[in-house]
C-alpha cells in the first residue's frame, strides 16, 4: 500500500460516524411535490432531486471522486421505508452496543418535526402492514418469526455495470428515448429517462467541481490530478470508458447513484475481474505502470468502504460492522467453460492484501481447471484471517443452476450478492 492509499484509508476513520439526513430531506421535498404522479415516476423524481442538490466534494488526495455523504462513512436514513424504528431509537443510536452513530440534535429536530410527520402512515412499512394477515402480525409480536426489517432499501442486485462501461450513458439514454417514442405511455421508460438525465448531470457536477478546485490549487502535481478528474468526469458522463481509471470512476459514480436511489445493501459488483479486464489489459499494452493501475484499484476499494449502512439496533445485532455487500467475484469459468482467471484476478487479491477492509467483499470461484497459482494466491489471502475471500465451488453451483433450467452460458457466468 503506497503512501497515498494509506492516507486515504486513515482519513476514512479519522472522525466518528454521523447520521446524514440530507438524502431524506431531498427525497421528502420531491415527494411532497409529486403526490398525484405514479409511484415509479415519484421515485425517479426523488432520485433526480437528490442527484441535483446533494452536497458533493473531492476529498484531499483522492484520485477517484464521488461520495454518498459529504462526511466519510456517514449513515443515511430512509424514512420512506420505515420511520418508526428511527423514532423509537432516536435517543439510543449513539450509545447502542453495535454500530453507533452520532445523531446531531438539530437533525433530530428536523426528523421529528418534518420527516416523521410526513412519512407517518405513508411509508413502505405501512404498506406492508396493510397486507400482512393478522395471524402473521401476531406471530411477529410473539417473536415466533421475524420479518425482514424495512430500515433501509433492500437491494440485493448485480447491476449490469459492463453495459454501462461499454456503451456509456449517452447511448443508453438514446435507447430509452427510442423505446419511449414507440411506447409513449410507458412509465418505466419515463422514469428511466429521468434518472439517466439526472445521472449525467450529477457526474458533470464533479467535472465542474474538479475544474474549480484545479484552478485554485497551487501544488502542480495535485493540480494535474484534479484536471484529470475533471477531464474523466466530463467524458464518462456520457461516453463509454476507455482506460482502467475511467472504468473504475464510471463504476463508482454509477454505484453512488444506485445508493442514492434506494439506500440499499448488496448492490454487488459482480465479476469485476472479467468486465474490468479489457481496460486493464489495454492500459498494460500501452505501457502503463502496473503499480499505478494497482493504486487506482486500491483507491476504488477505499471508496467502497465509504458507504456504511445505518440499521436498526435489531438488525445491527446480526449485521454489525457495516457489511454493505459490495460483493465481487473473481476467477471461475468463461461461458465457454475455460478458466476465467486473468492478470486482474491476481491484482484484485493483491490489492485486498494491502487494504484489508470489509469492502469489497471478495469471493473466489473455484473449479477443477483453476490455475494452482491462483488457488495459492487465494489461500495466502485467506490466511490473513479477515474472512475474505469467500469460496464458491463451481462444481456444485453450476450443476445446481442447470437442474433449475438456467442455460449453460448463464450458469457458468454466475456471480453472488
Amino acid at each position: 500500500m503506497n503512501e497515498r492509499i494509506e492516507f486515504l484509508k486513515k482519513e476514512l476513520f479519522k472522525e466518528k460516524r454521523e447520521i446524514s439526513i440530507e438524502r431524506a430531506i431531498l427525497y421528502t421535498e420531491s415527494h411532497k411535490q409529486t403526490e398525484n404522479l405514479p409511484e415509479i415516476i415519484r421515485r425517479a423524481r426523488a432520485t433526480e432531486n437528490i442527484l441535483k442538490k446533494m452536497e458533493i466534494a473531492i476529498r484531499e488526495r483522492e484520485i477517484i471522486a464521488g461520495n454518498r455523504t459529504i462526511k466519510p462513512r456517514a449513515g443515511i436514513i430512509s424514512p420512506e421505508m420505515d420511520p418508526y424504528w428511527i423514532l423509537k431509537e432516536i435517543a439510543t443510536i449513539d450509545t447502542r452496543p453495535q454500530d453507533r452513530f452520532i445523531f446531531k440534535e438539530s437533525d433530530k429536530k428536523i426528523f421529528l418535526e418534518e420527516l416523521y410527520t410526513y412519512w407517518e402512515k405513508k411509508s413502505l412499512k405501512d404498506s406492508l402492514n396493510g397486507i400482512i394477515p393478522s395471524y402473521i402480525r401476531e406471530a411477529v409480536d410473539e417473536k415466533i418469526v421475524n420479518l425482514n426489517q424495512t430500515d433501509k432499501g433492500q437491494g440485493h442486485i448485480i447491476p449490469d455495470f459492463e453495459t454501462v462501461l461499454q456503451k456509456g450513458y449517452r447511448n443508453i439514454r438514446e435507447e430509452v428515448e427510442k423505446k419511449l417514442e414507440k411506447d409513449p405511455e410507458n412509465n418505466f421508460f419515463k422514469a428511466s429517462l429521468i434518472v439517466l438525465n439526472a445521472t449525467i448531470e450529477h457526474i458533470i457536477r464533479y467535472e465542474k467541481l474538479a475544474k474549480e478546485l484545479a484552478e485554485k490549487e497551487n501544488n502542480p502535481n495535485r493540480k494535474r490530478e484534479l484536471e484529470e478528474i475533471s477531464r474523466i468526469s466530463g467524458k464518462i458522463a456520457t461516453e463509454p470508458a476507455e482506460t482502467f481509471l475511467e472504468a473504475l470512476q464510471l463504476l463508482w459514480y454509477t454505484s453512488i447513484v444506485l445508493q442514492m436511489e434506494s439506500n440499499a445493501s448488496s448492490i454487488s459488483l459482480g465479476r469485476i475481474d472479467q468486465y474490468l479486464y479489457p481496460y486493464y489489459k489495454k492500459d498494460i499494452e500501452k505501457g502503463e505502470d502496473k503499480e499505478k493501475l494497482k493504486e487506482y484499484l486500491e483507491a476504488f476499494y477505499i471508496k467502497t468502504n465509504d458507504v456504511v449502512l445505518l440499521r436498526s439496533e435489531h438488525s445491527a445485532k446480526f449485521f454489525a460492522g457495516f457489511p454493505s455487500g459490495y460483493t465481487a467475484l473473481l476467477g471461475g469459468l468463461t461461458i465457454y467453460g475455460q478458466s476465467a482467471v486473468n492478470e486482474l484476478s491476481y491484482l484484485c487479491l493483491e490489492a485486498y492484501q494491502d487494504i484489508r477492509l470489509p469492502q469489497p467483499n471478495l469471493g473466489v470461484r473455484v473449479n477443477e481447471i483453476e490455475p494452482k497459482k491462483f488457488i495459492k494466491k487465494t489461500c495466502e489471502t485467506i490466511a490473513l484471517g479477515t474472512g475474505i475471500p469467500q469460496l464458491f465451488n463451481d462444481e456444485v453451483v453450476i450443476p445446481s443452476f442447470l437442474t433449475r433450467g438456467v442455460s449453460l452460458e448463464d450458469a457458468r457466468d454466475y456471480s453472488v450478492v
